[in-house]
Parts: structure tokens; sequence; C-alpha cells
């Protein structure tokens, strides 16, 4: 028996806790991004039969005790097809080819999942107003928020609430070109003087009321228990609006932060009502000591909490994929 880990070649926190599991001398096997999978045999009868082959090696399913998806996909291996081309839907028909091994993927997911599992794949892209949505209805502080296209209505909520943020709706994007350079987009703030040089319409966007912060919190969650750090991002001009502008010459202060009862029950709940059993936390403590909540990242980087904090999170994940500890 073995734990099978999904992830991405150059994964630290991976690394990390294989070393964890190494020191439990527990068997594991990793698979990457770049590993390709055959599907030898799927059996859904009286016994249920899946075999597959990654890297020359025969897996079971059945010899699997645990399963953590840190990230990625599996890929499974298609053989080269000679399509004639005088055939007029070759690319519907490489479509549905696609679709024939998305659906034995999921259906691998999907009984990893009833193994002793860390991360789902179903549930890696959150909806971001969704989450906010449910929070709300929890009692949890989130900053008004707003989605427009127009330049009146902005206007308008700069006048009820003063400063304010435009952030993604979705994920942050992030290009890369070796030769051009990269573009990520950040929270940023906007004053009214940018919104009134705006065209009277413009592409969807969210906006927020700015919070003053305190300072920020990251609190990373595994199975019940929470691991706040409290980041000073805002005594930095480069970090106080987005903390993620990393400021390397001068570092933010990170340290343990002790989370009162009545908002661990709040957070509790909301996790179990995105059917999360891990996940990092974005808050802040506002100028009024209010919590407010920002997102939920269900694959969040969980490195920057532990080592300033002392968390030790790889040995707590380890731990809780080989029933120590947790």
């Amino acid at each position: 028996m073995y734990i099978l880990i999904l992830s991405r070649t150059f994964d630290t926190s991976t690394a990390n806790v294989i070393d964890w599991l190494k020191h439990y001398k527990i068997e594991y096997f990793r698979v990457n991004e770049s590993n390709i999978i055959k599907v030898k045999k799927i059996s859904i009868s009286s016994n249920l039969f899946f075999e597959i082959e990654i890297e020359n090696k025969t897996i079971n399913l059945e010899d699997i005790c645990a399963f953590w998806y840190r990230q990625s996909n599996f890929k499974i291996y298609s053989p080269p097809l000679e399509i004639k081309k005088s055939f007029v839907f070759k690319d519907e028909l490489l479509h549905n080819l696609k679709n024939e091994r998305k659906k034995v993927i999921d259906f691998f997911h999907f009984k990893l999942l009833q193994k002793r599992a860390l991360g789902d794949f179903f549930n890696t892209d959150l909806n971001k107003l969704i989450v906010l949505d449910i929070a709300k209805s929890l009692g949890i502080k989130i900053p008004h928020t707003l989605i427009t296209t127009k330049k009146k209505e902005l206007l308008d909520f700069i006048d009820i609430h003063g400063e304010i943020i435009c952030k993604a709706i979705s994920e942050s994007i992030s290009f890369h070109d070796d030769k051009l350079g990269g573009i990520t987009n950040y929270t940023n703030c906007l004053t009214k003087d940018v919104v009134e040089s705006l065209n009277s319409t413009f592409s969807m966007s969210l906006f927020q009321n700015k919070v003053i912060k305190k300072y920020e919190l990251r609190i990373f969650y595994i199975d019940n228990q929470f691991y706040p750090m409290a980041i000073f991002s805002q005594l930095d001009t480069k970090t106080n609006i987005d903390f993620r502008r990393y400021n390397y010459d001068k570092p933010n202060r990170k340290v343990p932060y002790n989370l009162p009862k009545l908002v661990q029950d709040k957070l509790h709940t909301l996790m179990k009502m995105l059917n999360l059993k891990t996940g990092s936390i974005d808050m802040a403590i506002n100028d009024k000591n209010d919590y407010v909540f920002f997102e939920v990242n269900p694959i969040g980087q969980y490195g920057m909490t532990s080592i300033p904090c002392n968390y030790y999170l790889d040995k707590k994940i380890a731990e809780y994929l080989t029933h120590k500890g947790i």
C-alpha cells in the first residue's frame, strides 16, 4: 500500500512532504504533469478493477491507501491516429476523443476521493462571488462588492465608500515570455480622478471598498485545524494594497496569530459548505477590529505561513495522509 501524490515537477511543498513520508518509511508514488498514464484495464462490475501504468510501473487502485491532490492533472496516453485529410470532421473527432479521456480521468479522481484524500480536483476553481455570498450568509464580514461595466455606477460606488480597489473576478493572470518579459495583474487602488478618465463603459470588472487594514491574516486550514499568521503588510507602501508586490529588501513582519473561536466556527462552517478539507484563507483586521474575509484558495502556497510561524505544515500533511497526528 502506498500514497499517491499528484503534483507539478518543481513544487517544493510536495518535495518537503515526501521527505516526511520517507522519514516515516511510508511508500509513495508521485505523478507530475509530464508523466503519461496508460490505462491497462477498468472493470466496473461486482468488483471494481482499475489498473494503470505510469513510468513502466503498474498501479492498481486497490493498492492506494491515500491520495494527495496538490496540483496539475493526470494525462492519459493516446496512440497516434492516422486520419485522412479528406475526413472533414477531424477536429470534431479529436475533440470527442479528448472528452473520452477526460471522463476516464474524472472517474479516477472520483475513486481516489473515496480514499483518505487531501485536496479535490473537482473543487479547485472556486467561484469567488459564490464564496463571498456564502461567507456573507454566515455572518462573516466581507468588503462591499460591485461588478459593473458603467462609469456612472462606479462613481456612485466611490461616493458611498470612498477609496476603492479593483481585482480579478476569476484568477489573477500571469503571462510570461522569455524574451518579452511578463505581465501579472495585482489588486490596485482606484481614485476618483482615474475613474473619471475612463470611458462611459468598460469591460465587466469587480470593485470593492478599500479595507483600512491594521494587518492581514493568511490562515492555512487542514482537516478542521487552523494555522493563522498575521502579516503586517500595511506598514509598507509597496505591499499595503496587495502583499504579493513583495518587498524582498525589507520583508513584511509575519507572526503566529490566535484566531478567536467565533471566527474559527464561522470559517469552519464555510469550509464545510465549500466541501474543502484544506485551503488558504485570506482575511484582514480593519481599523475597527472587524475580521474581514477576502477569499479562500483550495491550493494555496502554505510554505509562506508554515516557515515564519514554525507550524511544520509539511509534517502535518504527511501525518494526515499516514493517519498520524492529525
